[in-house]
């Protein structure tokens, strides 16, 4: 559908590409209209230099309120839509995908499906006006294209950028294929750095008794300042199963982000025994699977209607990703290894492994029961769980078929509730203790009465780029024009102040950016202002009022999203983060006594205790 030179129509809608030359196309089409206009995407900053091109000369809609409502209403309905996908797909490369996995984080499909709802609705309340739509990148400009276009009494055009276009796809399809080619060679190097441990893993596996192998990730962040290291999952436990006369191994999943080399040297000199998985696999399995996954059939031409639109560009999208991904690969490889441990003659009774219900859990799974089918399989639900991180929930009609641990363990009884309630067979839940969080359980309460003359805000992003410049733009807008407040900003490790410099600019006086741990700088802080940080229940532990900001652009993944909205402050805007941050400053210590006892059941709600029972539930 082609851009024309006038506009007709009394009521248009105007769709098209965050670029300058297509805004520009736009206004000039409006010839000088009023409209209003919404960004449809996760790249805040893109959506930062739309604002600036748009101006005053349009009105943007708020629509983050919106967009997490319509998000709220459909959570459910989509865990059953693609629960029948699971039924209709069931296979290994189904499971290892990200649309079975559901992860707002990897796949876009529901997002996406969530911006074609929140057109609908805008389109539906509008008043007699113009609406530009700007569109991120083809994918969605496409879906609401293809479910907009017969909305009666409006016209819908899209804005082409031929050129653009083309060159975007370009760059897309080598920026992946580079990506692929980087997999492969990345993949084989780790392969020769692990092979020479593969004999030691079979000389002290093989037909073993009492065997325990621990599965958990290692960066640098799992050794202390001397090189010692430390589980930050597990905590004690492998102690405690040793001297309940269990051989503990740990199966050490490298992060890819660091030097695989590095930590596999520390390892090595700190572990006395663990097993790699990929010192089983050989180059031609690598460049088996990653010929394989490059010709997996693309899917379904057509799928049925979700929530009444037509979402099959969406998940042919995410599954083209897949194939030219990591991921899919990856998990698929770790499948293989599994097969390699049987044929080895490695013998184990448990595994055990950080519980998140993703694709490559589920690969794992699927080996396990393959080729260890008398192994037990334990899952520990290590973090939180907020309702919108959909990879940990499913529909009951995928039950009897979803590669699931024999057990899952929780942090304490909020989650052991919520799983129970989500359809989880209750006899595979138990209730256990909250072991990465055993410090924050004993923090004690900041003091009551603090000097409000210097009142300090903590900002803590969280460790995704677009959620943390999304979070500090707010925030700057709230606060960058007033010296009232000293505003404090902690980023995330793995999302640093210099990762989103460019984009903030110079920060105003009463910003400061600190390295200080998050627990020192609550101690000092009169609120806390998050997006989906954990932080916001060390505050709580605390007694530190906390803020949630809702996001206008992705999903949000709040903690704290089922609790009484008494517990936090939730908003959108940066005029109403003012004003909640002023209605908390205004709280006499009364009210602010009675909230810090519901704080504290929460807290104790979401975190059990951890002592010797708990590391029992796992033998």
């Amino acid at each position: 559908m082609k851009d024309t030179s006038g506009l007709d129509a009394k009521q248009s809608v105007i769709i098209c590409a965050p670029r300058e030359t297509c805004i520009l196309k736009a206004l000039r089409q409006l010839k000088g209209k009023t409209f209003r206009w919404a960004y449809l995407g996760e790249n805040v900053s893109r959506f930062i230099v739309v604002e600036r091109q748009i101006g005053k000369t349009g009105e943007r809609i708020e629509i983050g309120g919106k967009l997490q409502t319509i998000a709220e209403s459909l959570r459910q309905p989509y865990i059953d839509y693609i629960g029948k996908l699971s039924v209709a797909n069931n296979s290994l490369v189904w499971w290892a995908s990200s649309l079975s996995e559901k992860n707002p984080l990897v796949s876009r499909t529901f997002l996406y499906a969530c911006y074609v709802k929140l057109c609908q609705a805008i389109l539906g309340s509008s008043r007699e006006e113009n609406l530009v739509f700007v569109a991120e990148n083809k994918t969605i400009w496409q879906t609401i294209l293809a479910n907009l276009k017969n909305s009666p009494g409006y016209e819908i055009r899209h804005i082409e950028a031929p050129v653009c276009e083309i060159f975007s796809e370009i760059r897309g399809t080598l920026k992946l294929a580079a990506l692929k080619v980087y997999f492969l060679t990345q993949t084989v190097y780790h392969l020769c750095l692990a092979r020479p441990y593969r004999g030691k893993s079979i000389k002290e596996l093989s037909h073993s008794e009492g065997v325990v192998l621990l599965q958990n990730w290692v960066d640098p962040r799992s050794f202390t300042p001397n090189g010692e290291y430390r589980d930050n999952f597990f905590g004690k436990l492998a102690h405690h199963l040793s001297h309940q006369g269990k051989k503990v191994v740990i199966i050490p999943q490298i992060l890819l982000t660091v030097s695989y080399g590095q930590i596999l040297k520390k390892i090595s000199r700190q572990i006395d025994s663990f097993l790699l998985p990929e010192s089983f696999l050989t180059v031609t399995d690598v460049c088996r699977l990653f010929l394989q996954t490059l010709f997996i059939k693309p899917g379904q031409k057509v799928y049925p209607a979700f929530a009444g639109i037509d979402i099959t560009g969406l998940i042919a999208q995410d599954l083209t990703r897949d194939r030219w991904g990591a991921a899919l690969p990856s998990n698929l490889l770790l499948y293989e290894a599994v097969g390699r441990w049987k044929k080895a003659g490695i013998s184990f009774e448990t595994t055990i492994y950080p519980y998140e219900n993703q694709v490559w859990e589920k690969s794992y799974c699927l080996a396990l029961r393959k080729f260890y089918p008398s192994v037990k399989i334990i899952g520990y639900q290590h973090t939180t769980v907020p309702k919108m991180y959909l990879n940990y929930f499913f529909s009951k009609g995928e039950l009897h078929i979803l590669p699931f641990p024999d057990k899952v363990i929780t942090t304490g009884k909020y989650t052991d509730l919520l799983l129970k309630k989500s359809g989880y067979d209750p006899a595979k839940v138990i209730c256990g203790g909250a072991i990465r969080y055993t410090s924050l359980l004993n923090k004690k309460l900041v003091p009551l009465k603090r000097d409000i003359t210097k009142t300090i805000i903590l900002v803590t992003p969280s460790s995704d780029r677009n959620e943390t410049l999304e979070l500090i733009w707010k925030v700057l807008k709230a606060f960058g024009d007033t010296k009232r407040y000293k505003v404090v900003l902690k980023f995330h490790p793995d999302c640093p102040y210099s990762y989103v410099a460019g984009d903030i600019g110079s920060l105003p006086e009463n910003f400061t950016v600190s390295e200080n741990p998050s627990d020192d700088l609550l101690l000092e802080s009169h609120v806390l202002l998050y997006s989906s940080s954990t932080t916001s229940i060390e505050a709580l532990a605390l007694g530190v009022p906390i803020v949630h900001v809702e996001s206008d652009f992705t999903i949000d993944r709040d903690n704290l999203a089922d609790f009484p909205t008494s517990v936090r402050e939730s908003v959108s805007t940066p005029d109403d983060i003012v004003k909640a941050a002023a209605k908390i400053l205004k709280m006499d210590e009364k009210e602010l006594s009675r909230k810090r006892q519901l704080w504290a059941e929460i807290v104790a709600e979401m975190f059990g205790p951890v002592d010797e029972s708990t590391f029992d539930l796992f033998l």
